[in-house]
């Protein structure tokens, strides 16, 4: 798996913190799907050790970004 995949992913993650911290839960959501849904699908191909531990940090601060947004907006 190309490392340009990583490098997508950061700028996509500090948009959701962004968005976070402009109380806009509905954007935050819709990206936060779109970007899991993409480290799931990079999941799958990865087959490298390395990259699925640094896929596995994406996935669980993505998670961690979720209960924020759910209890944001609530």
């Amino acid at each position: 798996m190309p490392i340009h995949q990583f490098v997508y992913l950061k700028p996509k993650v500090q948009i959701i913190i962004d968005l976070i911290a402009k109380k806009e839960w509905k954007k935050a959501q819709l990206l936060q799907l779109e970007v899991s849904k993409e480290v799931e699908n990079l999941i799958d191909e990865v087959v490298s050790d390395n990259h699925l531990i640094e896929l596995s940090k994406y996935q669980v601060l993505l998670t961690h970004l979720l209960l924020k947004i759910q209890n944001g907006s609530h």
